[in-house]
């Protein structure tokens, strides 16, 4: 099971709390069987067919059929597991109707031999469509399985509308394999509740407050009465004399709404004119058995005070004895008031949703002039989903079922696996073309294909290799001839097939190797000649041998991802030129483009410019783009515009393409899901602005917002090369410019750059603050203080804009605007203004370079000794929680860290892992400042035993970053961590840190304590981490040595000479991290800077900074006062 933290607690009383946007306040699960009433079946599998279909692998685990059946020859056999969410799923919103009650169940085993038991249970992952964590409901208890017998498993469910995915899946603890059989849902035959489109709530305010009124948020009621600032017709409710955030207008809606029925809450909301906004929340109370539980349901981050906007969300009703609805503003902590504006609500309706149905929308492909393709597999190719499909797409790619494994069955004989089948059948009815993925990759491979006749592994000896050469031809001219002996020779009317990846992610991820190549099994029996032997045996096979005589149909590919990333980059073009030299035919270039909306979209082109030179063809193969979790509404604005862009660049590169396929129909389908919602689909089958975006279609106005940190930056010559806007990523305005804040008390620090080479009169930046609009030219003269600068391809300026007694918390409004010959840019859609929140200072250290690296075993190492150090200072909830001392390093591409933590009473005995004695570890490599979490971000737990837990994101990626070590001490525990920093690292590089201290007492959290981020949202967003500097450490050994020592009444002094030695076997500009005692006045032969810590860096001057090996400084030293 996957675990998620509270987002926050009551005020005034246990507030059970799951943020959800329709979500996790599901009611969805009863673990009693359903009634005995009349059912309709909706799947049944029992793999008697040998196909598995509609299941699909969760995490990188092998499903295969197996000879072992609970009434029945067969079963569904789960291997290959790393951890206990793997396992088998299936589209949830495929099969479920919202609001309708189903009876899910399977039975299950573990495979003979296994020693041993495994709780297995069925749950449902739902990602909200309108924001919020995505949730992870159980079906029905976890039952205990063994190898002797079947168990059942399973319960009742009914599925939340709201929901842009849902998966169904089967997990088991640890990472024992398991057998699945004989798996049925069943709905009621006939529908119950209410029929969609039942309006249950409908208020204009026209005719009275119908019902709603003043919601006590705990210190008092506001006042609700009525206004003639209507959205629609003569009158609105007007919400006054709030007292803190809490204090709303809510309505009883008990015996309006059913347990279990999803609606559709739609209102108009504004604050009233001039006063401060934030975001606006749903929420819900219910009374179940004399206990009140609250729900949040939706937040509304774009209620403005200079107009109406709609807002909209869908949620389910728990079971409850009553229930009551009600608008607040934004919860900010207890005792907090938050926001107390007045706030207006007009045309209220809750009511029960449509069906979803496919919009008449033009398809994505009649837009472009290369094919647009989707990776699918057999649940796609029938139904609604078939329907979008063959709307928006005009070729597919298989998404599993093409790959080395598929083509076999457990006996390792050849056979088309039934997917495929099914796939290039719906290709050819329906007119479409198949790019087939893929022939040769390190993955998903049979274990045999490197294995001798004995199960031993292949060695390098000629004849090992030779077997291996001999398994790779007939393995590609197998599935070659499959396809051609059904489908009729390549090139022909009745084959669809057109293009394949004959090689898969072959590059390196890091640049350790002179070659740049990944050391798969491929690679260690055959070397680089593997790809080469690939592509020839291919074209043979493909273009020759089974296609039509003359013709080479099949366009063969080399695909890798993070091709965006310049080192990888830049190795993919080093092996593909080597290729062409040597002969090989190598078609074409494929890039994944697995993005997030942190990566560049210019990098994309950057990707596709790279290879243009090359005679080959280039495709984006796997593309989506994550917006982060949670999800947010802004962010799915966001990721349209992001779509446009891409699609905008893959139009200019259309003679550039072969094609642009995108990984998934849906957002439920995707592999990515958990990372924000990644496709132009929710799985209602409805476009997404991600849709209109890559249709280059009219698009919301953005909903920009930006998190500015306390700070100033003096207007003087250096402002504009001022470390502070190094810290954090820079905004975009559009193309144009980029820029960053700092705010005081009565001014807001603006720092811009601008991309113009050309001077012009109209050159200028506006900045439009809380409506009042700021002018400064590119010399830096204008409305208010500033400085500017020239730069390579541009200008860039500092400017104070004024702000009064402003706060920690405030809200500002703010577009800036770029005038560039008459041209004018803006951060935001024209005529729209984005939010700045006020928050704290931004934590920040630099982390310094290791001379080795530290051994992960829970002991201090002496090169710790070198590291600065931070604490957990911050009291994010409860009192006198215990605190880390933090050191950090970095060598290479890896961030050390090293937490002692002073705590008297280590707890581990909480069940959920963030009840533990713990650290947590916070990294956003490369420093996106996303907000929401990337791929690449990560939350490490480290318990003081050692053990690991994760948050948001894929379990096994981030385990794979990481080495830890945990170890008891006299005073608390510590706690030690290497965590790849992917290839973000290197010196002078940023990333976002920050550290968490969990204390527990009795297995509860008793208290949180952090570095940076204060308001215990970290989980969440990654906007107020601190921020980490990779700087040089010490690159020789430094003795200080006191010559002289004097007393006096005011403490005396001393001087001291420092004498650095070299004791490597090359020359180093010479640096060191000293503590130098008292207070220095005079110093000779040397630069010094002081740290946050109160430690020293000190480095050379001109004639003396580069020290050959074995070689010291002389004539280096300093004074001090005591």
């Amino acid at each position: 099971m996957r675990f998620w933290k509270s987002a926050r607690r009551s005020r005034q009383r246990s507030r059970l709390l799951a943020v959800l946007c329709t979500t996790t306040l599901v009611a969805a699960v009863a673990v009693a069987p359903g009634p005995a009433a009349a059912a309709q079946t909706v799947l049944s599998s029992d793999f008697e067919s040998g196909s598995y279909a509609p299941w699909g692998a969760r995490g990188d685990v092998t499903l295969a059929i197996a000879p072992e059946g609970h009434d029945s020859d067969n079963s569904l056999s789960i291997t290959g597991r790393t951890a206990n969410w793997q396992g088998p799923a299936t589209s949830a919103t495929a099969l479920f109707t919202p609001g309708t009650r189903y009876s899910v169940s399977a039975w299950v085993k573990l495979p003979a031999g296994t020693e041993g038991t495994a709780g297995v249970h069925f749950t449902v992952e739902s990602t909200p469509a309108d924001g919020g964590d995505n949730t992870y409901t159980w079906i029905g208890d976890s039952v205990s399985a063994g190898a002797d017998e079947w168990v059942r498993i399973g319960g009742d469910y009914t599925l939340p509308t709201g929901l842009s995915a849902a998966t169904l899946y089967v997990e088991a603890e640890g990472t024992t394999p398991f057998l699945l059989d004989d798996v049925l849902v069943t709905a009621p035959d006939g529908g119950t509740g209410p029929a969609p489109g039942t309006v249950v709530v409908d208020t204009d305010f026209e005719d009275g407050l119908d019902g709603w009124g003043p919601r006590d948020g705990g210190p008092g009621a506001p006042s609700v009465t009525l206004t003639d600032v209507a959205h629609g017709g003569e009158a609105a409710a007007l919400v006054s004399d709030r007292v803190n955030q809490g204090a709303g207008l809510g309505r009883d809606v008990t015996g309006l709404v059913e347990p279990g029925v999803t609606y559709e809450f739609s209102a108009w909301l504004r604050f009233a004119e001039g006063q401060p906004t934030d975001e606006v929340w749903l929420s819900l109370a219910s009374t179940s058995g004399g206990s009140q539980s609250f729900a949040t349901l939706a937040q509304f981050t774009t209620v403005t005070n200079t107009g109406w906007t709609q807002v909209t969300a869908r949620f389910t009703v728990p079971a409850a004895e009553s229930a009551y609805l009600y608008v607040e503003t934004r919860w900010q902590g207890a005792d907090v008031p938050g926001n107390t504006s007045d706030f207006l609500a007009d045309d209220i309706v809750v009511r029960v949703p449509e069906p979803p149905v496919v919009e008449d929308l033009t398809g994505i492909h009649e837009t472009t002039d290369f094919p647009v393709g989707v990776a699918i597999d057999g649940r796609e190719t029938e139904g609604a989903a078939a329907q979008l499909l063959t709307r928006h797409f005009n070729q597919i790619t298989a998404e599993n079922h093409m790959k080395p494994e598929a083509w076999y069955d457990d006996e390792g004989a050849f056979r088309p696996h039934d997917q495929a089948l099914t796939l290039m059948d719906f290709a050819r009815d329906n007119d479409l073309k198949v790019y087939g993925h893929v022939l040769v990759w390190h993955s998903q491979t049979p274990a045999w294909f490197f294995q001798d006749a004995a199960g031993q592994p292949l060695g390098t000896s000629a004849a090992d290799q030779q077997v291996l050469r001999e398994r790779l031809r007939t393995h590609i001219f197998a599935v070659a001839r499959s396809l051609s002996e059904r489908y009729g020779a390549f090139g022909s009317a009745t084959n669809p097939l057109n293009a394949f990846d004959a090689v898969n992610e072959v590059v390196s991820d890091s640049g350790e190797y002179t070659d740049g190549l990944r050391r798969s099994e491929w690679y260690r029996i055959l070397g680089e000649s593997f790809i080469d032997l690939t592509f020839e045996y291919a074209d043979e096979a493909f273009n020759d041998v089974y296609a039509v005589d003359g013709t080479d149909p099949v366009t063969l590919f080399i695909n890798d991802y993070n091709t965006e990333q310049s080192g990888k980059q830049a190795r993919y073009r080093a092996l593909v030129e080597r290729l062409i030299a040597r002969g090989v035919p190598v078609d074409g270039v494929g890039h994944q483009f697995h993005v997030s909306l942190a990566t560049p979209v210019s990098s994309l082109e950057a990707a596709l410019d790279a290879f243009t030179d090359l005679p080959v063809t280039q495709a984006v193969t796997e593309l989506d783009v994550t917006t982060g979790t949670p999800v947010t509404q802004a962010n799915l604005i966001e990721q349209g515009y992001y779509y446009r862009d891409a699609f905008r660049i893959f139009r200019e590169h259309t003679d550039d393409l072969l094609a642009v396929t995108v990984w998934g129909l849906t957002d439920g389908r995707s592999w990515r899901s958990g990372n924000g919602a990644p496709l132009l689909f929710d799985d209602s089958l409805r476009a997404k602005p991600a849709y209109y975006g890559a249709v280059d279609g009219e698009l919301p106005a953005r909903l920009r917002t930006a998190t500015v940190f306390a700070g100033d930056v003096p207007l003087t010559a250096a402002a504009p090369t001022d470390l502070t806007w190094r810290k954090l990523p820079l905004h975009p305005v559009e193309e144009a410019a980029r820029f960053q804040l700092r705010w005081a008390p009565d001014h807001l620090t603006a720092y811009v750059t601008v991309t113009d080479a050309t001077v012009s009169a109209d050159d200028r930046v506006e900045f439009v603050l809380n409506g009042e609009t700021y002018r400064v030219r590119r010399d830096g003269t204008g409305d208010v203080p500033a400085v500017a600068a020239a730069r390579d391809g541009g200008y860039h300026l500092v400017a104070h804009l004024p702000l009064t007694e402003a706060t920690r918390g405030d809200t500002l409004s703010l577009d800036v605007r770029v005038t560039d010959d008459g041209t004018t840019s803006g951060w935001n859609t024209p005529g729209a203004v984005g939010t700045l929140t006020l928050v704290e200072e931004l934590s920040y250290l630099e982390v310094r370079r290791a001379p080795s690296a530290p051994v992960v075993d829970g002991t201090v190492d002496t090169v710790w000794a070198q590291a600065s150090t931070v604490t957990t200072a911050k009291q994010v909830s409860g009192t006198d929680g215990a605190v880390a001392q933090v050191r950090t390093l970095w060598r290479d591409q890896t961030l050390y860290v090293l937490a002692e933590v002073t705590d008297p009473e280590v707890d581990v005995s909480g069940s959920d892992p963030w009840t533990q004695d713990s650290v947590e570890i916070y990294v956003d490599a490369g420093n996106a400042k996303n907000g929401s979490f990337r791929y690449d971000d990560t939350q490490i737990r480290i318990n003081a035993d050692n053990v690991v837990s994760f948050g948001t994101g894929d379990e096994g990626f981030q385990a794979g970053r990481l080495t830890s070590a945990a170890v008891r001490t006299a005073t608390g525990y510590t706690v030690e961590a290497a965590i790849s920093l992917l290839e973000y690292g290197g010196i002078d590089t940023f990333h976002g840190l920050d550290f968490q201290v969990n204390d527990a007492s009795g297995g509860t959290r008793t208290s949180i304590r952090n570095w940076a981020e204060q308001e215990g949202v970290g989980y969440q967003s990654t906007a107020r981490w601190g921020v980490g500097r990779l700087v040089e450490g010490s690159t020789v050994e430094v003795t200080l040595t006191r010559v002289a020592r004097w007393n006096s009444d005011s403490g005396g002094g001393y001087c001291a000479t420092v004498t650095a030695t070299n004791t490597g076997d090359k020359p180093v500009a010479w640096t060191a991290i000293v503590d130098l005692e008292g207070d220095i006045y005079t110093a000779w032969n040397f630069t010094r800077e002081r740290q946050d810590d109160g430690s020293y860096r000190i480095s050379g001057v001109d004639w003396n900074r580069t020290l050959k090996p074995g070689a010291s400084t002389h004539s280096v030293g300093y004074c001090a006062n005591l």
